[in-house]
């Protein structure tokens, strides 16, 4: 039996097919990424973005001027306490691949914790929703686990290869 403190990465690829409000909103979407809060994906009422969602937009429009990013409409902002990077929930657009969404959390997680201690354990929680091509499936992307973790799975990602759909 393992340890209930001990860390673990997981990370899944789903197909879904019951969340018309989902679809629309792929279907929609006049950016490359749009930040959506939790009520969108998920049956909660909770109708409040991640907490890195802001500061992620920023960064972005910062450092990639050739990809638009906007937030939807939401009540606030999910304050959750800790070191862990609370990505937000996102849908991307055709054009922006899962692989390419990964690379650029990569690049803004390495970017905000280059100054952190070493022995600091911090973990990535991403959840991203798209549709693959051809076929329109919709499917979700979902990590949680160590920064280490995330890179690994980040530089190897291949949605067709790498998770044998």
């Amino acid at each position: 039996m393992g340890n209930i403190f001990e860390r673990k990465d997981t990370f899944k690829i789903e197909q879904l097919n019951d969340n018309p409000e989902l679809t629309a909103l792929i279907h929609n979407n006049n950016t490359d990424i749009l930040c959506v809060p939790e009520s969108i994906t998920k049956s909660s009422s909770t109708n409040m973005v991640m907490s890195q969602t802001y500061t992620f937009a920023k960064w972005l429009k910062i450092n990639r001027k050739d990809i638009s990013i906007d937030v939807a409409n939401s009540e606030g902002i999910k304050i959750l306490h800790g070191n862990d990077f609370w990505m937000p929930i996102v849908i991307l657009a055709s054009d922006i691949s899962v692989q390419l969404f990964l690379g650029l959390v990569s690049n803004y997680i390495y970017d905000r914790i280059k100054g952190a201690l070493k022995h600091d354990e911090t973990d990535v929680h991403i959840e991203a929703y798209y549709e693959e091509t051809p076929g329109g499936v919709t499917k979700k992307f979902s990590y949680s686990g160590s920064i280490e973790g995330f890179e690994k799975i980040a530089k190897k990602f291949d949605g067709n290869k790498f998770f044998g759909d």
